[in-house]
């Protein structure tokens, strides 16, 4: 079974990690919604709160498979910003585990500098991330073991492709079909 933390700081995007916290349990990933912060509730962009599963400093990365991260601003800076995150990222691109992020969170891989070589991201936030590679016209880029995606309107989409990534082709196409995709 697939181990995924879905990492959650205030101001995060709601669409982007309900989506895929939802898509990858109903392939049976076990998915847990990690808070960057010590407080267990954490609030979207839009006044969604949500309570987090544990703690940033209290979970055990070692175990998973990937780590993702949602858009949404202001999370998208909370998470860029974070030392202990870019540290956690580095951990993880050197032992060879999977990075995902939509919207502006990439910009959190170029700041621990685990971006890859091509990626892409909300329309226009390219240059805040500042790093070689944008690719504007798909909505999802795999570039090795790093997975990102355009914004809330992609989030379907990039949750299925992380379902195909983690759990193979016909865990993919009976969660697609299911949802009428």
């Amino acid at each position: 079974m697939a181990k995924v933390a879905v990492i959650m700081a205030d101001g995060f995007e709601e669409i982007e990690a309900l989506s895929v916290v939802d898509i990858l349990r109903r392939a049976d990933a076990e998915v847990s919604m990690v808070a960057l912060s010590n407080n267990l509730e954490v609030s979207g962009a839009h006044g969604v709160v949500l309570k987090a599963d544990v703690a940033f400093d209290e979970f055990e990365f070692k175990d998973i498979d990937m780590i993702v991260l949602p858009g949404g601003l202001p999370g998208a800076k909370h998470l860029a910003q974070s030392q202990k995150l870019a540290q956690k990222l580095r951990e993880a691109k050197s032992n060879g585990k999977r990075l995902a992020a939509i919207c502006a969170a990439p910009w959190a891989f170029s700041t621990a500098g685990v971006l890859g070589d091509e990626y892409t991201c909300y329309p226009g936030f390219e240059a805040t991330i500042n790093h070689a590679g944008y690719n504007p016209d798909k909505n999802v880029v795999i570039d090795g073991d790093i997975i990102t995606s355009r914004g809330p309107a992609t989030a379907m989409e990039f949750a299925l492709e992380l379902v195909k990534e983690l759990c193979g082709n016909q865990k993919y196409n009976e969660i697609k079909s299911g949802l009428l995709f």
